[in-house]
């Protein structure tokens, strides 16, 4: 067995963990484990919940995806992995627009304010990495992962509730997702370790503060 063959298994595992933990599925992700989580949120009304994260889905993840096709179509992207910088532009900024939307929907629903700063704090995000992205590629892969980190920990401190398999479980997650875009070739050590700190930051201070 060559070497290339060697590092086949390993370029798979890689691209299966940035499918899996794809940046359009961190909202769901994140909403997810605010509902059920250890903490008083597992007691929200099952109704609520679906109603809350069909918003969620439709909004912040099938809207963004369904338009890819149009995109490439219109070679305003060259292919679905948008692995050039200027290509993300356009699918941010209507990512953007539809989270923010999202966010204006949630504030009008009587729902815990900390559902409502988490939503809130996606949308900064967003809006931080489009504004990098025009100058910057950045990994908005490791954007989302420190993002649920920073959700857990919210909720840990926020809730006062022992949430520790759960910090744990995201902090090694997030080392792989990041050590897969590395593998990969996607970033730059730097472009990685940014993309976690431009994610992390925004969720933990509007969560702590605004929640």
């Amino acid at each position: 067995m060559n070497q290339t063959e060697k590092r086949e298994p390993l370029r798979l595992i890689s691209q299966v963990v940035s499918i899996l933990f794809h940046p359009v599925f961190m909202p769901l992700y994140g909403l997810l484990i605010i509902f059920f989580a250890p903490t008083i949120f597992i007691y929200i009304p099952g109704n609520i919940k679906r109603v809350l994260f069909m918003l969620v889905l439709i909004n912040m993840m099938v809207v963004p995806l369904a338009m890819l096709p149009l995109f490439r179509y219109r070679n305003i992207i060259s292919s679905y992995s948008l692995t050039d910088a200027g290509e993300r532009v356009m699918p941010l900024a209507l990512g953007l627009l539809m989270y923010i939307l999202t966010t204006i929907i949630f504030f009008s629903y009587q729902i815990p304010a900390l559902i409502k700063s988490f939503i809130l704090a996606a949308s900064v995000v967003v809006f931080i990495l489009l504004m990098v992205t025009l100058i910057w590629k950045i990994s908005i892969h490791s954007a989302g992962m420190g993002g649920l980190l920073a959700t857990v920990m919210a909720l840990s401190v926020r809730m006062g509730a022992p949430l520790t398999v759960w910090l744990a479980a995201l902090i090694l997650l997030s080392g792989v997702v990041m050590a897969s875009r590395l593998y990969l070739g996607a970033h730059k050590p730097g472009q990685v370790y940014w993309g976690f700190v431009a994610g992390f930051l925004p969720f933990m201070i509007i969560l702590l503060f605004l929640g």
